[in-house]
């Protein structure tokens, strides 16, 4: 069993006016798969390094199973990461990449192989362990820092935005791959990335920061329907939440509950419509999203019909007002 947990852990770099990281309170249970996710700068990767060794905590405590391991070395943490570069020797075997670190602890030789080969055929490599770094795809050479990680039987895997050098499709393949691996390891796992699709989509719980801070943990549907303020509305789906100011409240609304109007479809009774002019369709075969300019708010509905429109052309978007996630204008909090 490895939890993992911070206790009001603050990091300030010398100099800096704010913390990088304030008052993080954060636990992360047995077998867990969390994401840390929030735009550049709000202290994701901070947070990561933190748990490595790799940042001193300035205030709280870092604890992996109830052991505080806050001032520990990061080679005594019984973690392993996966860094966005892969950090792979170019001039060793993919075997020998995979055994470097159970090399250094002075394992024998045959148990090295057997981890090698053990954890080469759970991620498809056992092809390719004679191959040097340069003879493989990007997805490969992801699979083989995967590999090196698992042959250590970490506590903990930590992940600092691994995909992150993957073509777009290659990324989609491999994030679900790698989701489905950690499920099969069962082994605690915290991610970092900025990306909020692949959050989404790979995490059991996601974090998510703003500017050091905490603002909500949450499974990532519970993120989606009922996000504890402004900040996470907007920032959590794509494309992002409507958003309309009004008499000191916010109202949010998603893009596939704004209603496209026309000719067979009215606006029910109670709805509010807005008239504006097409600016951009983006067109993803099942569905499209259509962007509109509606008195200065750029507006965003999802449509699954067949209707076609372009730039310029004028349209009425509808949103149930009565349906809409409410923030209050001040805090930004849930209302």
């Amino acid at each position: 069993m490895t939890t993992v947990t911070f206790e009001q852990v603050s990091i300030r770099y010398p100099g800096a006016e704010d913390p990088s990281v304030a008052d993080l309170d954060l636990e992360i249970a047995d077998g867990e798969f969390l994401v840390l996710v929030g735009p550049s700068g709000c202290g994701k990767s901070t947070t990561l390094r933190a748990l490595a060794g790799l940042e001193p905590v300035s205030e709280g405590r870092i604890l992996i199973d109830d052991r505080d391991v806050t001032g520990v070395e990061p080679g005594e943490r019984d973690i392993a990461m996966v860094f966005q570069n892969y950090a792979l020797y170019p001039h060793l075997s993919v075997a020998k990449n995979m055994g470097f670190a159970l090399k250094l602890a002075k394992l024998p030789k045959a148990e090295i192989d057997a981890k090698v080969h053990e954890a080469a055929e759970l991620l498809g490599l056992s092809e390719l362990l004679d191959r040097k770094p340069k003879d493989l795809s990007g997805g490969q050479r992801q699979r083989v820092a995967m590999g090196r990680a698992i042959v250590r039987a970490p506590k903990v895997f930590l992940m600092d935005e691994p995909l992150s050098n993957l073509d777009a499709k290659l990324r989609v393949q491999t994030r679900a791959e790698l989701a489905s691996l950690q499920r099969r390891l069962g082994t605690t796992t915290v991610y970092v990335t900025h990306d909020q699709v692949e959050a989404m989509t790979m995490g059991d719980r996601v974090a998510v920061l703003k500017d050091g801070i905490l603002q909500q943990v949450a499974p990532p549907r519970e993120l989606y329907d009922a996000p504890v303020n402004e900040f996470v509305a907007g920032f959590i789906g794509s494309p992002a939440m409507n958003l309309f100011p009004g008499d000191g409240v916010t109202l949010g609304v998603r893009p596939e509950a704004m209603a496209l109007l026309g000719e067979q479809r009215q606006a029910p009774a109670g709805w509010v419509v807005r008239d504006g002019a097409v600016t951009i369709i983006e067109e993803l075969g099942s569905e499209s999203y259509v962007y509109a300019d509606c008195d200065g708010d750029r507006l965003v509905a999802r449509i699954t019909d067949d209707r076609r429109l372009s730039p310029g052309e004028r349209v009425q978007l509808a949103y149930d007002p009565a349906a809409a996630h409410r923030f209050d204008q001040t805090s930004g909090l849930r209302l």
